[in-house]
């Protein structure tokens, strides 16, 4: 985990699916003393994990890349969906009774996004490389590199990489915003964070 600090935002940059990140995301929720916590999941995600939770955590079932994705992250430690860092962020919030954030733009907002960048034919690409993700080698020198290199693979298209540029500048201004309320720890995903940091920047 990447642990991050601008002005009165601490950010957790953690990577998603780990059982461990979750672990150190609790400790640091746990410990703050501040105002709000955020998470870079969308108000629908929030609203799904709250009821996962309620009602007793039941296992997922997954497929295409996130079934592959967890089965690449084993090889760094044991793996759970949905991810240990969202789930355990949810419960200290709570524990602590300190508001969470979802700082990812709603499901509409995103459909509109991905709609206006994505064409037809990156979308079938995209479609096509689940079906090998299966089979394919990733050659990494660590965890970070794994997930480095798995989010150049997913987001291989133009169309993709400007959809998690808008994601990145939503939660960016989001999460600026917030931090003008009081003082804020943010969970953010690994791969995501150094570019929400980056453009949080002009926002603060």
């Amino acid at each position: 985990m990447k642990l991050l600090k601008r002005k009165n935002i601490r950010v957790l940059g953690a990577i998603k699916g780990l059982v461990s990140e979750g672990e150190k995301v609790r400790e640091e929720i746990e410990s703050f003393r501040g105002d709000f916590a955020a998470i870079s999941i969308s108000p629908e995600e929030l609203k799904g994990l709250r009821e996962y939770i309620k009602e007793g955590e039941f296992e997922i079932e997954l497929y295409g890349y996130e079934q592959a994705y967890l089965e690449n992250l084993k090889e760094f430690g044991e793996v759970k969906a949905p991810a240990p860092s969202y789930v355990e962020a949810v419960k200290a919030s709570e524990k602590r009774k300190i508001p969470l954030i979802p700082l990812d733009m709603d499901d509409e907002s995103f459909a509109d996004i991905y709609i206006e960048n994505v064409s037809k034919m990156e979308f079938i690409s995209h479609m096509f490389r689940e079906h090998r993700i299966v089979r394919k080698a990733f050659r990494v020198s660590s965890l970070e590199d794994f997930v480095l290199k798995w989010d150049a693979y997913i987001n291989h298209a133009k169309g993709l990489r400007a959809v998690e540029a808008a994601r990145e500048e939503h939660m960016a201004k989001k999460l600026a915003e917030i931090s003008k309320k009081g003082e804020v720890i943010a969970v953010i995903d690994f791969e995501r964070v150094d570019g929400v940091m980056r453009r949080m920047a002009k926002y603060l």
